[in-house]
């Protein structure tokens, strides 16, 4: 069955090319005013080129993003898997809109309507888009063969919860992928990260918006399956800089379902 043809989906309501699996939320306001305050609110054209960012402000940072995809397709095309992907905090859809291209039959979900409805537009021929909290929406049990969390873990404030989760969405064999994201090495380093959020935010304008970050550690992923580090920080920024590459702080870490 196709992911489009799925009860939970041919059912549902859908507006300008996005299924409404969840109702609006405060969230959405709060998090439209971050993302405006970061200038991370891009333009129909500038998302269709995605992950190149290089005339934005956070080139560098794309260039780290677009490392990552590439490390994410490489893995998907090794794998034995099928081919459903659940993209969870999808955005505005572009590593969706790579995976589909890639050949896999795609989701994106997220609580933000507008990005979800840019996707839909800028993707029209591409993945479903769908608004949706993971923890709360009915999504149906050992559907997914991979979940990805790529630049969206540290809204989850119980790491082990939203693993748990996701792994009864997947199937039998399944896989999670969790990327752009900061997996801390110790609770010292966690607690750190969590005041500078903090600082962020209070100078950010959105002080609120602290609540809704978390930061997590390696050791928080304890009790999920099996664990492999695909990448991490390496302490080789010197060697990437020779090579015109900034080193990534990301860690991308798969997690077996059995």
């Amino acid at each position: 069955m196709r992911i489009v043809e799925a009860s939970f989906l041919a059912n549902a309501t859908k507006r300008s090319g996005v299924f409404l699996l969840s109702d609006a939320t405060p969230f959405e306001e709060l998090y439209e005013r971050t993302r405006g305050a970061e200038r991370r609110i891009l333009s129909d054209e500038q998302v269709a080129q995605l992950p190149d960012g290089t005339d934005l402000w956070n080139a560098d940072e794309w260039r780290i993003r677009a490392r990552s995809a590439d490390r994410l397709v490489r893995a998907l095309r090794g794998s034995d898997l099928g081919s459903r992907v659940l993209e969870v905090g999808c955005g505005n859809g572009w590593l969706s809109a790579r995976l589909q291209r890639e050949g896999h039959e795609v989701l994106g979900i997220d609580p933000f309507t507008a990005e979800l409805e840019q996707a839909a537009r800028v993707f029209p021929n591409g993945p479903a888009f769908a608004r949706c909290d993971l923890l709360e929406t009915g999504l149906p049990q050992e559907f997914f063969d991979i979940i990805v969390f790529a630049a969206s873990f540290q809204y989850f404030p119980d790491a082990q919860k939203a693993l748990a989760r996701a792994s009864s969405l997947l199937r039998p064999s399944g896989e999670i992928h969790v990327m752009d994201s900061v997996l801390y090495r110790s609770p010292v380093e966690k607690t750190g990260a969590e005041e500078r959020s903090r600082k962020y935010y209070e100078n950010l304008g959105v002080p609120e918006m602290h609540t809704h970050y978390h930061a997590h550690a390696m050791d928080d992923l304890k009790g999920a399956h099996r664990v492999r580090v695909l990448s991490a920080p390496s302490g080789m920024e010197r060697t990437l800089l020779r090579f015109g590459k900034l080193a990534s702080p990301f860690t991308h870490v798969l997690i077996s379902a059995q």
